[in-house]
């Protein structure tokens, strides 16, 4: 392939030439992962072959919009909580990694409940292959430390004692002690 250099006044950028494709340069590329030698792949070769690694993915992207679309409708409702358990219960990292994405932009709606959904579903998100689900599962990790981490803390150096009956702070202590313990089970 040739390449030309244009000069930006500061440094010379390769580009690519400016032609057309040609269907001969085309087929002496072998898509087929060195199965057919590169002569012999044909242009309909190179289609077929394209076009069925964008069917599936595709077929991803059309599955992750209707899940996506399920937990907005669920959301929609009113019930981030039930919202959440319909996310994770698809057992599917990239809905997941969306909609974490969307609860780190709206802080409002955190609460300790939300931590303890969240929280155990991250463990998988640090053993993912992809550099995007590990950003977005730090980011959500950071964002849980940053605004729970000194009320968390405080609960669990001060459990409820007897005496007297506070059901509001009982769970906020049950709440708290699960986020700690879900927190340091993340490995």
């Amino acid at each position: 392939a040739v390449v030309s250099t244009q000069s930006t006044g500061r440094d010379k950028q390769p580009t690519p030439p400016a032609a057309e494709p040609n269907p001969a340069a085309i087929a002496k590329i072998s898509l087929l992962d060195n199965k057919v030698p590169a002569e012999t792949v044909t242009e309909s070769d190179f289609l077929h072959h394209a076009s069925t690694g964008h069917r599936s993915l595709r077929d991803n992207l059309e599955e992750r919009l209707r899940n996506l679309q399920l937990v907005k409708s669920v959301w929609a409702k009113g019930d981030l909580k039930e919202a959440l358990d319909v996310a994770l219960g698809l057992d599917d990292q990239g809905v997941t990694v969306d909609l974490f994405q969307v609860l780190l932009a709206r802080p409002a709606v955190w609460d300790l409940h939300v931590c303890t959904i969240v929280l155990p579903s991250l463990r998988v998100l640090f053993h993912s292959k992809h550099e995007n689900h590990l950003l977005v599962a730090c980011a959500t990790l950071k964002h849980v430390i940053k605004s729970f981490g000194q009320l968390i803390k405080d609960n669990i150096n001060a459990p409820p004692v007897g005496g007297h009956i506070d059901i509001t702070r009982e769970e906020r202590y049950k709440k708290c002690h699960l986020c700690h313990q879900q927190i340091a089970n993340i490995s």
